[in-house]
Order: structure tokens, then C-alpha cells, then sequence
């Protein structure tokens, strides 16, 4: 996925199937930390990196009153 992510970088903003390809990539991510898989974690973020596409990671707080 990554070698065909490479492939499609400059076409990122316009092509469906880059977009797709780096949201499975996330997704993919995202699981091996679940996982414990942090060998893979950072293999990802490293060659997203690499590509000059930086990830942000978010944890959402909300609230709500009683």
C-alpha cells in the first residue's frame, strides 16, 4: 500500500483512490497500536513522513452537565 501511496503523491488532493489508499494506511495504523504492533505503528507514521504527509493526532474531551 505504501510503494502504490508513493506512486499517487502528487496526485493526493485529486485522486479518490490516493485518498482511499492512505485513509486504509491510517486505518491500518491505527490498529497495529491497538494491537501493540509498534514495530508497524511506526513504519507507517516513518514512510507517511518521509512522503511529507505528517499526522495529527487528536483525543476529543467533551462534557456534559449533570
Amino acid at each position: 500500500m505504501i510503494k502504490a501511496l508513493k506512486e499517487q503523491k502528487d496526485s493526493l488532493r485529486e485522486s479518490k483512490s490516493a485518498r482511499a489508499i492512505l485513509k486504509m494506511l491510517i486505518e491500518v495504523r491505527e490498529s497495529a497500536r491497538k494491537n501493540e504492533s509498534y514495530e508497524v505503528y511506526d513504519k507507517i507514521t516513518h514512510e507517511l513522513s518521509e512522503m511529507g504527509i505528517d499526522l495529527i493526532e487528536e483525543t476529543r474531551i467533551t462534557a456534559s452537565l449533570k
